[in-house]
C-alpha cells in the first residue's frame, strides 16, 4: 500500500466516523442505520492497522482541524463536521482507537455524541461514559494543549498541511466557512425532506461569508473544492458548484451583489433531489425509465419549494428549475415556447456539470479538467458559448488550487488561470529537492511566459471508484451520467471554441 493509499483509507474512517455519530443521534443503538457504519469502521480499521502492522490508530483534534501524524486532514475536518463538534464539545484532543476494536465499542462512541443532546458533557464524564459501556478499545485524549496530548510523538516536527507564507493561514481560515456551506446544504436538504421551511437568508449569509474569505483571489476556495466527500456528494456537488460558479462570475466580473446571488443559487440548486428516493438518488448503475422520470422530476420540485418560500431570489429559483436545460432548448424540464433560459442559469449549468465531471462519485473516479472541456466540446448545443467561455477562461487545465509538479522539478499551487488554458499563475511552494520555501522567497511565476511548464498535476489523495456490476452509461454529460467516452476533441478543439 503507498503512502498515499494508506492516507486515504485512513481519511475514509474519519467519514465512517461522521456518518455512524449523525445516525446514532437521529436512531437508537441497535438500528441498522448505526450498526452498519459501526461494523463497516471497525472491520476497515481492523486491515488498516494489519496492513501497516500497526497497534493504534490516533486520531488528533488540533485548534479546530482534525489531525493524523502531523497532517491536517482538510476534507476530513470538512466532511466530519460532527466528529469536530464531539471532540470540541468534551474538550478533547482526539481519539485513540487500538486494535481489536470491535462494532460494538464504535457505537458506544457515537453515543458519546447522542449524548451530548441532553447536555454538556466534560472529557472525564465521557471517559467514564466509554468505561461503562466497556469501550476498552477507545480512549478520549488530553486537549493538545496538555502536556499529555496523546499525539505529542507524532506531531511534532512533522510537516503541516497548511504551509506557512503559501497560503496555508488563509487555507486554515476557509475550512469553518466551508463547514458552514456543507451545514446549510445539509440542514436544507433535511428541512425539505420534513416539508420544513428552509433558511434561505441563511443560506444568502454564508455566501457572503464565502466571498468576504476568498477575498481577490479563490486559491484557497478551490484546493478546498477539490476534497471528495463520498457518502454526502450531493450535498458536496451543491457545494462545489457553488464555489466554481462565483469564482467564475468573479473572473467575469459580475457586481458583489449577484455574485452573492449566485453562490445561493448554487447551494440551492438541486434542493429537489431532497424529495427523491435514496435508493434511487444513490444508485450506482443505470437507471431504468421510472427511475430516470423520478430523478428528472427535482428541477421543478427544487422550483416549487423555492416558490414557496420568501426569501427566495428569481436567481435561486431559475437555477433550481433551469440547471438541466440546454442551450438549444432541449433537456429538462420541458420549455414552453416563450420560456428563456437566463445567462446566469447558463454560468451556473455549464458549472454543474464541469462539477459532476471533475468529482469522485460512489460510481466512478474523477476526470481531469482537460478531460472534462472535451466532453463538454463535443456536446454541441448543451451550453451557452459565453458561459462556456467564462468557465474554461477562469479555471484553464489547472483549476485554482490545483497542486503542480514545474518544469523546473519545483512544487507550487495554482493561483489563477493564464492568458492561455495550460499556462496558468503559480505560487511555488517547494524547491526541486521538496524542501519547502522559507517564506521570503515563495515567490508567484507565471508560467505562461515561457520559462517555466507545468509537468504534472498532483492529487493528494488517488480518485476512488467502486466497483459496479452495471456497465458504465453513456457519456451523455447534459443529463449527468458523467462516464468517459473516446473521441478526439483537443486543446486546440477548445482554445478555437474560447475564441468564438
Amino acid at each position: 500500500m503507498s503512502e498515499t493509499e494508506e492516507a486515504q483509507g485512513f481519511d475514509d474512517l474519519v467519514t465512517l466516523l461522521s456518518q455512524g455519530i449523525a445516525q446514532r443521534v437521529t436512531y437508537f443503538a441497535t438500528h441498522p442505520r448505526v450498526q452498519q457504519p459501526a461494523r463497516e469502521f471497525a472491520a476497515r480499521l481492523a486491515t488498516l492497522l494489519q496492513e501497516q502492522h500497526r497497534e493504534f490508530f490516533f486520531l488528533g483534534f488540533v485548534e479546530g482541524n482534525l489531525v493524523h501524524e502531523g497532517r491536517f486532514l482538510i476534507g476530513p475536518t470538512i466532511f466530519g463536521r460532527r466528529v469536530v463538534d464531539m471532540l470540541e464539545a468534551i474538550g478533547s484532543g482526539g481519539i485513540l482507537l487500538k486494535a481489536g476494536v470491535t462494532a460494538d465499542e464504535m457505537i458506544a462512541l457515537f453515543g458519546i455524541a447522542a449524548d451530548l443532546r441532553a447536555g454538556p458533557c466534560d472529557l472525564a464524564q465521557a471517559r467514564a461514559s466509554l468505561q461503562q459501556r466497556k469501550a476498552v478499545h477507545v480512549q478520549f485524549s488530553p486537549p493538545y494543549s496538555d502536556p499529555d496530548w496523546f499525539g505529542q510523538f507524532l506531531y511534532e516536527g512533522a510537516e503541516p498541511m497548511f504551509v506557512p507564507g503559501a497560503g496555508g493561514d488563509s487555507l486554515s481560515r476557509m475550512v469553518p466557512v466551508y463547514q458552514r456551506m456543507f451545514d446549510a446544504v445539509d440542514a436544507a436538504h433535511a428541512l425539505t425532506r420534513r416539508d420544513a421551511g428552509i433558511d434561505i437568508d441563511g443560506v444568502r449569509s454564508i455566501g457572503e461569508q464565502l466571498l468576504a474569505a476568498a477575498g481577490d483571489t479563490f486559491t484557497d476556495v478551490m484546493q478546498l473544492v477539490r476534497y471528495p466527500d463520498y457518502d454526502t456528494f450531493t450535498v458536496g456537488h451543491s457545494v462545489r458548484v457553488a464555489s466554481i460558479a462565483v469564482l467564475v462570475g468573479h473572473s467575469v466580473g459580475l457586481p458583489r451583489e449577484l455574485q452573492i446571488e449566485l453562490a445561493t443559487a448554487g447551494m440551492l440548486h438541486d434542493v429537489g433531489k431532497s424529495k427523491v428516493p435514496d435508493e434511487i438518488l444513490y444508485k450506482a448503475g443505470r437507471l431504468d425509465p421510472d427511475e430516470r422520470q423520478l430523478i428528472e422530476r427535482h428541477p421543478v420540485l427544487g422550483a416549487q419549494i423555492l416558490l414557496e418560500n420568501r426569501q427566495a431570489s428569481h436567481m435561486a429559483i431559475a437555477g433550481a428549475f433551469g440547471h438541466h436545460l440546454r442551450h438549444d432548448g432541449r433537456g429538462y424540464p420541458s420549455l414552453p415556447d416563450w420560456g428563456v433560459s437566463s445567462r446566469i442559469t447558463a454560468l451556473l449549468k455549464v458549472c454543474d456539470v464541469f462539477e459532476a465531471l471533475t468529482a469522485v462519485r460512489p460510481y466512478k473516479g474523477a476526470m481531469s479538467p482537460r478531460r472534462a472541456y472535451e466532453i463538454m466540446v463535443k456536446d454541441r448545443g448543451c451550453f451557452d458559448p459565453g458561459a462556456f467561455r467564462a468557465l474554461v477562461a477562469a479555471m484553464g487545465l489547472y483549476p485554482p488550487g490545483t497542486r503542480v509538479l514545474l518544469s523546473s522539478g519545483e512544487v507550487g499551487v495554482v493561483t489563477k488561470a493564464g492568458a492561455r488554458i495550460d499556462s496558468p499563475f503559480v505560487r511555488v511552494t517547494h524547491d526541486a529537492e521538496g524542501a519547502v520555501l522559507d517564506q521570503e522567497v515563495v515567490r508567484e511565476v507565471g508560467a505562461d511566459d515561457g520559462s517555466l511548464q507545468v509537468t504534472l498535476a498532483l492529487s493528494d489523495r488517488p480518485a476512488k471508484q467502486r466497483a459496479t456490476s452495471e456497465p458504465a452509461p453513456e457519456p451523455t454529460v447534459c443529463t449527468h451520467t458523467h462516464a468517459d467516452a473516446a473521441h478526439d476533441a483537443t486543446v486546440e478543439q477548445i482554445s478555437k471554441r474560447r475564441r468564438e
